[in-house]
């Protein structure tokens, strides 16, 4: 069990600067843009990832460990995608009196986070 939770918060750690470097990169390339296009862009690439990853593990013959999926999907992952921002995000452009901004923000995050990890399950599962 502590072999587990340790490799959790070193994945944890890793995806938090991974979320924290790409977002950064994307929100000073889309400077001046009102949208949380950085936000976006994390959760999209993290659900691509998860349902990759999540592909590769199925079945009796999975090719993820426990170990591999407590660092990767429950550490890294878990800690690179931002919900909880997105969440804060949409909560602000609503409270700032910009419903279409949030609306466009729930409807491209569901819809490019859903079609990703879609996307991520067909390629890992064709391995």
């Amino acid at each position: 069990m502590w072999s587990r939770l340790v490799l959790v918060a070193c994945g944890g750690a890793l995806g938090a600067v991974g979320r924290y470097l790409i977002s950064h990169w994307v929100s000073t390339w889309t400077a001046g843009s009102v949208f949380p296009w950085g936000t976006l862009v994390v959760n999209v690439v993290g659900s691509a990832l998860l349902g990759f990853l999540m592909a590769l593990g199925v079945g009796e013959h999975g090719w993820v460990s426990e170990h591999f999926r407590a660092l990767a999907a429950a550490g890294f992952l878990g800690a690179f995608t931002t919900f909880s921002t997105f969440s804060f995000e949409t909560l602000e452009a609503l409270r700032s009196g910009e419903p279409r901004l949030a609306f466009l923000n729930v409807a491209l995050s569901l819809t490019a986070g859903f079609a990703a990890c879609g996307l991520g399950w067909a390629l890992g599962s064709r391995l």
